[in-house]
């Protein structure tokens, strides 16, 4: 009993010296705030996809570089790009480029168990929110690995059920798109029936990304309650920083758009502008999935669950002795023993009383 006061003692002590974040901010300038503490996060996990992409699209450029010096269409892409010769270009047989796609899906799988790995150790320090060592960011990581990635599992479910809505959607736009006479009126299904997948998206989203502060803030690894703890909570608090996942997606979006559009109108030959447009949209996608992860910590720091106080010993001697239960059918003894005054033999009389 001792040792598990000590453990709960050490634990509270340990909660009391996480600084709080400030409730005037709101949660999307607290998760901002929070990220950018933590940048280092960023430009490593920046560092790790810049280097594994480099090795798996290096193929595929070899390829399309010896594809663009021979062909009439390296040509046309050079002065701007062209989404149709793109396409045409890369289905011609002595391109080959989907050949090299088991490089790229070799790379893309250990960048993900890289992300798989390291999310543990980025919820900690978002719980925390103080500087790690590399030796205690490696150690949550790999403390929380096995759990996340039961929680990963469980995420399935639901993500499985919001891409079966996508394709029922996509179903019955191409169902309109062949019995309704305007052309516009498959898209127009589709734009409208793909709306509330995207919010029903972003809500699983932050249902596991708050399951993942959780189990780090109270320090279990029961991912299947946690994962149905957390569904309760969100449907009934989380409104707030649902609201602040979406602000957060439409950024990334618009950013991403404005980027594309500045690219496809880039020429073929700035290569370094090309270059630098598409590690932005990398970047700010990056840093979208953190601040996400930064305002999931920052809601439930400032929500945190009721924990039990821990049990204050008693001091030695106060206990009271309980007499225990006569067990049932237990009769009383009838010839209970007499005292020891009464059961002990008369005193022996003396000679003299003998003599006649």
């Amino acid at each position: 009993m001792s040792c598990s006061y000590a453990r709960l003692k050490a634990c509270s002590t340990q909660e009391k010296k996480i600084t709080l974040p400030d409730r005037n901010k709101g949660v999307l300038r607290s998760g901002f705030s929070l990220a950018m503490r933590h940048q280092r996060i960023l430009w490593w996990v920046f560092a790790a996809n810049f280097v594994l992409g480099g090795l798996g699209a290096s193929s595929a450029a070899r390829a399309l570089s010896h594809a663009l010096h021979h062909s009439l269409a390296g040509e046309r892409l050079a002065n701007t790009f062209d989404l149709g010769i793109f396409a045409e270009l890369v289905s011609q047989p002595e391109v080959k480029l989907f050949s090299h796609s088991s490089g790229i899906a070799l790379f893309a799988g250990i960048y993900f168990l890289f992300l798989l790995f390291i999310t543990p150790g980025i919820v900690s320090v978002y719980v925390e929110d103080r500087k790690f060592t590399t030796g205690e960011f490696c150690e949550a990581a790999g403390s929380y690995f096995w759990a996340f990635v039961r929680l990963a599992l469980w995420s399935l479910l639901p993500f499985i059920f919001v891409q079966m809505l996508f394709q029922m959607v996509k179903a019955l736009s191409d169902y309109v798109d062949d019995r309704a006479a305007a052309d516009q009126a498959a898209f127009c299904v589709l734009v409208i029936g793909i709306i509330p997948v995207l919010l029903l998206l972003v809500w699983v989203r932050l249902w596991f990304d708050l399951a993942q502060v959780r189990a780090v803030w109270l320090k279990t690894r029961d991912m299947r309650r946690n994962a149905a703890r957390m569904f309760g909570i969100v449907i009934r608090r989380g409104w707030r920083v649902y609201w602040a996942y979406l602000v957060i997606c439409i950024l990334v979006t618009v950013v991403t758009l404005l980027a594309l559009l500045v690219w496809s109108r880039t020429p073929g030959r700035a290569v370094w502008l090309t270059f630098v447009l598409l590690e932005i949209i990398m970047l700010t996608h990056i840093f979208g999935r953190l601040w996400l992860k930064a305002c999931a910590t920052t809601w439930y720091r400032l929500n945190p669950e009721p924990v039990p106080a821990p049990p204050v010993p008693l001091p030695w001697g106060t206990y009271a002795p309980i007499a225990p239960e006569p067990a049932p059918g237990h009769v009383d003894d009838i010839d209970a023993p007499l005292s020891a005054e009464v059961e002990s033999p008369p005193p022996e009389e003396s000679d003299q009383s003998q003599q006649p």
